[in-house]
């Protein structure tokens, strides 16, 4: 690399011309590329990857006189021993529409979303807005997902924490990489999303937890006691109950989001179809029902399955319930028992939907006899 475009972009910087930045960055990539060195090109723009509107800052006066901002092309801490990154910054590009949730929890949502977007007015009358949420639930139900609407709909980047990088196995190494991670954001505007929280949040009342795992939450109790407002912390857990008691009194409040309901998941279907299946006409209500005890990411699974088979199968316009039932029952046997009560239900309720007895021991390898033995099974059940 040139010294003099190295010299320009560190001036760029320090002065805070954002348009000088951006200039001499280009033109050490173009320096690069004329090189031949296209990865390294590459690697330089992929970096400077921050929307120029997220560089918004609140002062947070009366309870601190600091202002905090998003800083762009930052180097993001990494794990001592294994040099593996502990955070990607990313600008997240969904919202909460985007999100199926039941309606009680898009509104806690978008009350805490309004929160923080006045939340320069709230702290300036020395009220904290909301800025620590725990998401709990099953794998799947849309905690990621969530966690990335929210940093959508305020308009900032999400950090994410990167297990991986951040457990270390090297004694010591876990409790100072997550210093590095509360380091790395404390100054900025952003939302830091800590997934399989559990993974360093456990009860230390544990007897087969080594004493440094519980230093470990030590260190993190530690952190967040000391997390400034403009850090908007969103956790999520798959196993809630694992969690140490004191964790939860460090979180302004926890959402339980749990596998989406009937209305849920023909919201889910809708717009999926609305989006990539525009072309076809298929039964929502069918693929509703057979959808019923999937998490978002299975439903979404499945979608993706179907959306393959009609553009390679070169089906016609109408897609019958026979190909759904086709394309559900090979998904199906990757997620659940072919021997399980919601497999037959589900078979059930297609042959109810005018699935033929025939059809499903087709498509299923399941004899006639078996399956009336079932269905008589599900109907008395059902009475």
């Amino acid at each position: 690399m040139k010294s003099g475009l190295i010299i320009k972009l560190i001036e760029a910087h320090c002065s805070g011309n954002e348009d000088a930045f951006k200039k001499a960055l280009e033109n050490l990539a173009s320096d690069e590329e004329r090189k031949g060195n296209s990865s390294l090109s590459n690697a330089l723009m992929s970096a400077y990857s921050y929307d120029k509107k997220s560089n918004v800052s609140f002062n947070s006066s009366p309870l601190s006189e600091m202002s905090f901002s998003v800083q762009s092309a930052l180097p993001t801490p990494k794990d001592k021993d294994s040099a593996l990154e502990l955070i990607e910054v990313l600008q997240p590009k969904v919202k909460l529409s985007d999100v199926a949730l039941p309606e009680k929890t898009k509104e806690a949502l978008l009350q805490i979303i309004e929160e923080q977007k006045q939340a320069e007015e709230l702290l300036t009358k020395g009220v904290s807005p909301t800025n620590r949420i725990l998401l709990c639930g099953p794998p799947g139900c849309g905690k990621t997902l969530t966690a990335n609407a929210i940093a959508g709909e305020i308009d900032i980047p999400v950090a994410y924490v990167r297990l991986d990088g951040l457990v270390s196995s090297y004694l010591g190494q876990t409790g100072t990489n997550i210093r590095k991670i509360f380091e790395f954001v404390k100054n900025k505007r952003i939302v830091l999303f800590l997934d399989e929280f559990d993974a360093i949040a456990k009860k230390r009342d544990d007897a087969h937890e080594l004493g440094e795992l519980k230093r470990v939450v030590t260190t993190l109790l530690q952190n967040l006691d000391s997390m400034p407002v403009n850090v908007f912390l969103v956790a999520a857990t798959n196993h809630h109950h694992l969690l140490d008691p004191a964790i939860w009194r460090r979180f302004d409040t926890s959402i339980l989001l749990e596998l989406p309901n009937a209305q849920q998941r023909e919201s889910i279907i809708t717009k999926f179809i609305n989006e990539t299946l525009e072309l076809y006409e298929m039964d929502i209500k069918i693929l509703t029902t057979l959808t019923e005890g999937m998490s978002g990411a299975q439903v979404g699974t499945f979608l993706q399955a179907l959306a393959k088979y009609c553009i390679m199968q070169h089906k016609t316009k109408i897609v019958t319930k026979e190909d759904i039932a086709n394309v559900w029952v090979k998904q199906s046997s990757l997620l659940i028992s072919e021997d399980s009560d919601a497999y037959t239900r589900a078979l059930y309720k297609l042959n109810k939907s005018g699935i033929s007895m025939r059809t499903l021991e087709e498509i299923t390898g399941i004899s006639k006899s078996t399956l009336s033995y079932r269905f008589n099974k599900e109907e008395k059940s059902d009475e």
